[in-house]
């Protein structure tokens, strides 16, 4: 199942009602519903850590050794993973 992602600024935050969480959009809008607060937290901030990831793959230096090299293909996998363009 191909999943894609909203465009742009995407503000989420979490309530919690009894033992369920809701994260809900800053418009008010029910975006997911979990029993999990580190889920939620997750779910919430998924938003923010992508943006921030594009914006460091500009500043990926040439050269780098092989930890460095992990570091940058694992942040380019994770960005592919949330907008839906991993290999599968």
């Amino acid at each position: 199942m191909k999943h894609t992602h909203t465009q742009g600024q995407f503000p989420l935050h979490a309530e919690t009602s009894g033992e369920q969480i809701a994260i809900v959009t800053n418009q008010g809008n029910l975006y997911a519903k979990t029993f999990d607060p580190s889920a939620a937290l997750l779910i919430a901030a998924a938003p923010e850590m992508l943006e921030a990831l594009q914006m460091l793959l500009p500043q990926e230096p040439r050269e780098t050794d092989s930890y460095d090299r992990a570091m940058w293909d694992n942040a380019r996998a994770a960005i592919a993973k949330a907008i839906g363009k991993e290999d599968a």
